[in-house]
Parts: C-alpha cells; sequence; structure tokens
C-alpha cells in the first residue's frame, strides 16, 4: 500500500486489509504478515495498539545474520492471528535499509506467511522499486482532488521512466462519492479518464468511526463492523483469498 499523498488513509487500509486476510476463514485461517515500511511515521502499532520492539531496529540494523528466529522475535501479534513488524520505537532515515535488506526482510516474510501485506512511505526511496517488483500487487491510495492526481502522474511517469513495471499499480480511490452522488461519480470518471488509468477499488468515507478505530487500536472488524468501508476491505480480502486459494489448487 502507498498513499500518493498525505492522508490517503494507505495504513488504514493496510491494517484493516490485514486483519480480514487473517480472520477471513474459521476452516483454513490464512497466516498473514503485516509489514510497516513507513520507519519514520509508520503508525500501524498505534492503529492496533501494539509495543514497539527495540528488536525491530536491531533486526533492520542487521539483516544478513537474520534467521527465522531472530525474524519472529521482532514479530508482535494482534489477537493472536495477525503478526506485525512494527515501525522502529525511534524515528529512522529511510535508506537505513537497502534494497537488499528489504528483499530479505520480504523473502522471510513470504517464506513463513501465506499473505504479505506492507504498508510504504509515501516517499519514493531506493528500495520503492524492490517492494514494486517483488509484488503481486501494488495499491496505490488516492483520493478525489488536484494533488492526488498529480501526484498518481507523477508517480506513473517515474516508472516508466525507469522501465518498472507500472502495470501492478491498482489505484484505490478513498472517501469515494456515495452512489446516489452522480456529479462525484462523473468527477471520478473524469478523473480515471484524465490520468488513463483504472480506478478498481472505491472505498466510501469511513468518517469518525475510522478515527475512533484508530484511536482505540483496534481493526474496524472490531468497532464497526457495519461500517461500508469494512465492508468494502472485507470484500477486497475475500476475492483475494479466494483467488491465492485458486492458485494452490492450481499448483497442487
Amino acid at each position: 500500500m502507498h498513499g500518493l499523498a498525505g492522508g490517503t488513509g494507505a495504513t488504514t487500509f493496510a491494517v484493516n486489509l490485514a486483519w480480514e486476510l487473517a480472520t477471513i476463514s474459521k476452516k483454513l485461517p490464512p497466516r498473514v504478515c503485516l509489514l510497516d515500511f513507513d520507519f519514520q511515521f509508520g503508525s500501524a502499532s498505534t492503529y492496533l495498539d501494539l509495543p514497539r520492539r527495540e528488536a525491530v531496529f536491531e533486526l533492520l540494523s542487521d539483516t544478513s545474520h537474520m534467521d527465522g528466529d531472530s525474524f519472529s522475535q521482532a514479530l508482535s501479534t494482534f489477537n493472536e492471528r495477525l503478526h506485525v513488524l512494527t515501525a522502529p520505537a525511534d524515528m529512522l532515515p529511510l535508506d537505513i535499509v537497502s534494497s537488499e535488506d528489504v528483499l530479505r526482510l520480504i523473502e522471510m516474510a513470504r517464506a513463513n506467511f501465506d499473505f504479505v501485506v506492507i504498508d510504504m512511505p509515501s516517499t519514493v526511496v531506493s528500495w520503492t522499486e524492490t517492494v514494486l517488483t517483488h509484488s503481486h500487487v501494488y495499491f496505490a491510495l488516492l483520493e478525489l482532488d488536484m494533488r492526488s492526481a498529480q501526484n498518481a502522474l507523477r508517480m506513473i511517469r517515474a516508472l516508466k521512466s525507469e522501465g518498472l513495471p507500472a502495470e501492478k499499480l491498482r489505484f484505490v480511490l478513498n472517501r469515494a462519492p456515495r452512489f446516489t452522488d452522480l456529479t462525484g461519480k462523473s468527477r471520478v470518471r473524469r478523473l480515471a479518464e484524465s490520468l488513463d488509468i483504472s480506478i478498481e477499488v472505491q472505498l466510501p468515507d469511513g468518517g469518525k468511526q475510522v478515527t475512533q478505530a484508530n484511536d482505540h487500536g483496534l481493526p474496524l472488524a472490531e468497532t464497526a463492523a457495519k461500517a461500508p468501508l469494512r465492508k468494502e476491505i472485507q470484500k477486497l480480502a475475500k476475492s483475494l483469498f479466494d483467488l491465492n486459494l485458486a492458485a494452490e489448487t492450481g499448483r497442487k
């Protein structure tokens, strides 16, 4: 998840999607890991009321000696279902890790979990390419405003100029207009046409319920299960789960 502008809700989306995936099935509950790669202002720990462990900094400082045990010790667990690598306790430069470090973290998470959800900083850094290249889907969150449109255009141009897989971007419109808002729907269509993109996911405005859930350190499923935003994220989690299940069945 990559927010294309400040406040587009990328972390809220990442936390809630990870939790919906972790609880999507009672018979076959997938193992889910959430990696908070915003080493400066990452707030996944706040939204899940988890401690920021010193072990996270130690892990990031020397991934070359990382093994399954050290990776596991750096993880925090939410409600015994979701495993989270929180941002470090102190604000760190985003280049504290290299592309090689990030790749090691991703591969370690993949080896131990069915789904790996990564919350990215809004800043594009040297290892953004690594995450993009190795992700199955790269969600880019935007809102219906000019700053999001301009930043989406910059992002697409930057990826294409470097020959990177811009087609992996899946645009998510947060605080999308309601179904009855025809003017808003028209603006969404014009935004997609002007950027030559497809907006595949539209999330309704969660309003105060989102702020309250985040402040209490709980996913929406625990505080506002019937909220339209929660239902949309749950629907997306179900489609990702079904897709992964079909792929696993096909391989077998």
